[in-house]
């Protein structure tokens, strides 16, 4: 489908979402680790039947020792275990997030920085698991001052934005990969505002869709055709932290992100196109929070996420009845 006409779709969308309402139901929200000082950064995804949760442990938001990466699987998204512990002796692995490869294989992205006191280098890390349960040693990739903070798999590879910066300004690369290690860019973004996290999508007819956070300002939304080099790009309206979100098989598009107001923050539930990013529902949160990750599974989605609302950052899970 041409994107235009997806365009026009979404346009009507909007107007639905404007005069009917759309109704989003908390169902249960648990918090599921709560063992470590600074538990933070979520992912989520369902794989082999299990629910498998990936955040990072350390001391702090920043410049703590060194940070590790905590994997919890459950059955039934209530009763969770602690299954490994990753970590890398003189890195700060951060924000890891889940993806399942072509061979069927798990792969664990992650940033991975090396502190010199208030003083950062940023790289990129992957490790590889068959089961959930077993990993592979973690690797750093040989992409030096380059974050590829999620990767999505579309038609046997692997796309992922990653992002860079020189201390005050950031960049964002389209960078494409056959196997998750060896990646080459597609395109460089020319945006404002310190481009920095995002989630990358696809439509059917094979649309990309990105989500954006910007260090400077609101978050973007983009889109493009293959190849993916002419992008179309709006604003969200809304400061983005840990952007994710997921198109459903009916086209639908849920977001969740850190929602900034004032001083305030929060964990919300959005709905989303092409043109449009509609914050409906708050979960239970405050403080430093966010990073959500999202499975959706029969109606229902499941978003993970960490929260500092009681004082310490822990791991929550919030199962919403669409």
């Amino acid at each position: 489908m041409h994107l235009l006409k997806w365009l026009k779709i979404f346009v009507a969308m909007a107007l639905c979402f404007q005069t009917q309402g759309t109704a989003v139901t908390l169902v249960s929200d648990q918090m599921i680790w709560n063992a470590d000082p600074y538990s933070a950064f979520t992912d989520l995804i369902y794989f082999q039947n299990q629910f498998f949760c990936c955040f990072r442990e350390s001391n702090s938001h920043q410049e703590g020792e060194n940070g590790k990466i905590r994997i919890l699987n459950s059955t039934d998204a209530s009763s969770w275990n602690s299954v490994a512990l990753l970590a890398l002796d003189g890195y700060d692995l951060r924000d890891p997030k889940l993806s399942v490869t072509p061979d069927g294989q798990l792969l664990l992205n992650m940033g991975a920085t090396v502190w010199q006191g208030s003083q950062e280098t940023i790289n990129s890390a992957v490790s590889f698991s068959s089961d959930g349960l077993s990993w592979q040693t973690v690797q750093v990739l040989p992409y030096p001052g380059e974050w590829m903070w999620r990767v999505t798999w579309n038609q046997g590879k692997a796309y992922t934005g990653a992002y860079s910066s020189n201390g005050t300004v950031t960049a964002l690369k389209l960078m494409v990969s056959t196997d998750g290690i060896n990646y080459d860019v597609l395109k460089t973004f020319n945006l404002s505002e310190s481009p920095t996290e995002a989630t990358l999508r696809f439509l059917p007819d094979q649309t990309m869709v990105a989500l954006v956070r910007r260090n400077g300002g609101p978050g973007l939304i983009g889109s493009s055709p293959p190849p993916y080099t002419n992008w179309t790009w709006f604003n969200t309206k809304s400061v983005l932290g840990g952007p994710n979100f997921l198109i459903l098989p009916d086209g639908w598009m849920w977001a969740t992100s850190r929602q900034t107001s004032g001083s305030d923050e929060s964990t919300i539930l959005a709905l989303m196109n092409l043109i449009l990013y509609d914050p409906l529902l708050t979960l239970p949160s405050g403080g430093d929070c966010s990073y959500p990750g999202m499975v959706y599974l029969d109606g229902k989605l499941y978003i993970s996420y960490y929260s500092s609302q009681t004082g310490q950052t822990c791991i929550y899970l919030a199962v919403v009845q669409l």
